[in-house]
């Protein structure tokens, strides 16, 4: 059954137009939830604002700016919050050994701190919303890149992985106050982020790597994942259905291109078969497994 209009509020991170949390906040818009979206730029949201959707500033990485859209949320939502959704996120890709390291540092400021730090301020929201309605909703957006050990994507994956920690940890200390916490864990989906990198997806050019650098820059472009990208509309959809269904949500949310192909195999071979056994499927899509005959001829001759 779809909420009352006005009587589920939601607010999301990072919802510039073209990203996943513009997407969501679309989805949840048409179900007849008050949306509050959130974006570092204002002029970036006009899709939603076309809609009606209230759209808020702030930069997840400021806390004045936190500070300052708790207030104006305050002001605007008097009955708390039913739902967060920590969506705001950014990426760095390249092989580990030519990481920026002050780079993955910020990488994990905005995939961990900064989700941290939003809920600590909203969590008043959520804990009123929780007391007089029995229960709140608190989502993080983690990726399935929590659960692999997708080659160049080393800083990326740990974050998402910290995230993903942090979230189990949170719902077991926020239920006795009946806020749910939920891993949303994303596969591969058409969006804007791309845009949100910080690297310039080149290799040095003393890599080791050179000898497979298209193979290594195709992965760092996720070229090897647009085949399965699904698409966003579609995503937000089916995570909206999840978020809103009778009696509650999962503690874990898989949808997305390959989101359930990757939950079968945390669930099955790869909870039984040592990790190493199941490199070769990842050394092959970044061109490692060529590279590892190359070397091998080299100390050969």
């Amino acid at each position: 059954m779809p909420p009352e209009p006005n009587k589920f509020t939601a607010l999301i991170t990072g919802c510039s137009d073209g990203g996943l949390g513009a997407a969501l906040a679309k989805a949840l818009h048409s179900r007849g939830v008050r949306v509050l979206a959130t974006a570092r730029d204002l002029s970036k949201t006009e899709s939603l604002q076309k809609l009606d959707i209230k759209c808020f500033e702030l930069d997840v990485l400021n806390d004045e700016s936190i500070q300052s859209c708790l207030a104006t949320v305050k002001s605007t939502c008097h009955k708390g919050l039913n739902m967060l959704i920590n969506n705001a996120g950014g990426g760095h890709y390249m092989p580990f050994l030519h990481l920026d390291l002050q780079k993955a540092r910020e990488l994990f400021d905005v995939n961990l701190w900064s989700h941290l730090a939003v809920t600590q301020a909203f969590l008043p929201l959520l804990m009123q919303t929780a007391a007089e309605q029995g229960i709140a909703l608190l989502v993080n957006q983690t990726s399935i890149s929590s659960t692999l050990r997708t080659p160049y994507h080393s800083a990326y994956s740990a974050s998402k992985a910290a995230l993903a920690s942090f979230s189990a940890t949170q719902r077991i200390e926020l239920r006795p106050f009946g806020i749910r916490v939920v891993d949303l864990k994303t596969g591969s989906t058409e969006s804007n982020f791309s845009e949100n990198r910080t690297n310039a997806l080149t290799l040095p050019p003393d890599s080791p790597y050179m000898p497979i650098k298209e193979k290594v820059e195709n992965v760092i472009r996720g070229d090897a994942t647009e085949a399965y990208a699904e698409d966003q509309d579609k995503w937000a959809q089916n995570v909206v259905d999840d978020l809103l269904r009778e009696g509650g949500p999962p503690a874990e949310i898989w949808r997305g291109g390959a989101a359930g192909r990757v939950k079968l195999l945390q669930g099955g071979l790869e909870s039984v078969v040592p990790p190493d056994l199941g490199d070769g499927g990842f050394m092959k899509l970044g061109g490692l497994d060529l590279l590892e005959d190359m070397v091998k001829k080299e100390r050969a001759e």
